[in-house]
């Protein structure tokens, strides 16, 4: 397979071949889906004969993230390390592929799911009808001009509270990460007053959200609907195929959770139409205050974002962490612990937390930092409990 680095390039060669596009985003220093991209680089006897009907290409930096073509601000989970854009051959946007959970990296994606999505999209790219249809989102459609994000406002607020994600580390060649764009997103939004807990604790919310439990590695079909929820309300049923939600076609389970994900946290309608064998159905599926809640603590946004204070140290695990009896962390402060203005209140790296203000309960590193980020605000006042029963109050910073 040839993955060409130049998207330009690429979507020069997709109008003279009149192929589509497929466009992958990898943050190559995380960890996160490295597997999955291994595998679909290297290919195999399902993904290549597909791939080769695609003009490829591959993006390693998210400073290349331009609107006209990738509207990332709402179609692009930005808390994943990969992700992929199918485009038209002039660079209309059809679709995305790519999801997870807190389960696993491989938990909303296979080869399979990818497979399935990129047969629906040459089915949909090379079909006379397609311009008739009107479901494909146009070149520009969220930005007429070019926008990448280091145009945006959330760069500069983002780079004054954190230089070593902005500019200066961008004069060393580094690439921004798109979490980072996400935490310029949330910036922005917090500095307008727009910011909302519900939109940014669920995004991009899971199907089961509404009741509707898909098959993996086919991406629509539904294996599974919860009594009495939204998408039985609506008339879904096990077996049905979805096809459409809000105008827009769905490709596999990443486009239904983008509808979901551009959807109201509050109230909110969304038209949804699907095949029960040869027959069309439709709906609407109705959704109230708090249907989005997830788990979001694995995302870097949320444990290691722009919203929420810090603890004014990092949670190591301590000597009872993980067996069931509360929590049990150590506050390391880095190699100059007196510096930290938290060592001040007489907590000291080798003492073993039990409790913060009265939550004893054990959690994994990143749940934790979540669950405190999210439920405390600058300028509170935080006890620690240690080992022992003494305890340490710290107010939190302001900044």
């Amino acid at each position: 397979m040839v993955w060409v680095t130049d998207f330009e390039k690429a979507l020069s060669q997709a109008k003279a071949s009149k192929r589509p596009i497929l466009v992958t985003w990898r943050c190559l220093p995380c960890k996160q889906c490295a597997e999955f991209d291994k595998e679909v680089l290297d290919g195999s006897p399902a993904l290549d004969p597909l791939l080769r009907r695609f003009v490829t290409v591959r993006l390693t930096d998210a400073a290349l993230l331009d609107e006209r073509y990738f509207p990332y601000k709402t179609h692009q989970d930005l808390d994943l390390s990969w992700w992929a854009y199918f485009l038209s051959s002039e660079g209309d946007y059809y679709g995305v592929f790519g999801g997870k959970d807190h389960v696993s990296d491989s938990t909303r994606i296979s080869e399979a799911a990818l497979a399935n999505s990129m047969k629906r999209i040459l089915a949909h790219h090379y079909d006379p009808r397609r311009s008739e249809w009107e479901v494909d989102l146009p070149v520009g459609y969220a930005s007429q001009k070019k926008s990448i994000p280091t145009n945006l406002r959330g760069y500069d607020l983002l780079d004054e509270i954190r230089p070593e994600l902005g500019r200066a580390f961008q004069t060393y060649g580094a690439c921004i990460h798109c979490h980072e764009v996400g935490d310029m997103l949330n910036m922005e939004a917090l500095d307008s007053g727009t910011f909302t807990l519900e939109q940014f604790t669920g995004q991009w919310p899971l199907p089961e959200n509404v009741g509707i439990l898909l098959d993996r590695n086919d991406g629509l079909l539904v294996k599974k609907v919860t009594a009495g929820s939204p998408a039985a309300l609506a008339g879904i049923q096990s077996g049905d195929q979805l096809g459409m939600a809000n105008g827009m076609r769905l490709y596999g389970q990443a486009d239904f959770r983008g509808v979901l994900h551009r959807a109201s946290a509050k109230e909110d309608s969304i038209q949804i139409a699907w095949m029960r064998g040869s027959r069309i159905m439709s709906g609407k599926i109705t959704v109230r205050l708090g249907w989005r809640k997830t788990q979001n603590y694995w995302r870097k946004t949320v444990y290691d974002g722009v919203y929420g204070p810090g603890m004014g140290f990092f949670p190591v695990k301590g000597p009872k962490s993980g067996k069931g009896q509360g929590l049990s962390v150590k506050p390391w402060m880095g190699p100059n612990p007196a510096n930290r203005p938290v060592y001040a209140t007489g907590l000291r790296p080798n003492m073993e937390i039990v409790a913060i203000n009265g939550m004893d309960s054990d959690m994994e590193t990143r749940k934790l930092i979540a669950w405190f980020r999210l439920n405390h605000k600058p300028g509170e006042t935080v006890t620690y409990k240690i080992r022992g029963g003494k305890e340490f109050t710290y107010v939190l910073p302001e900044k």
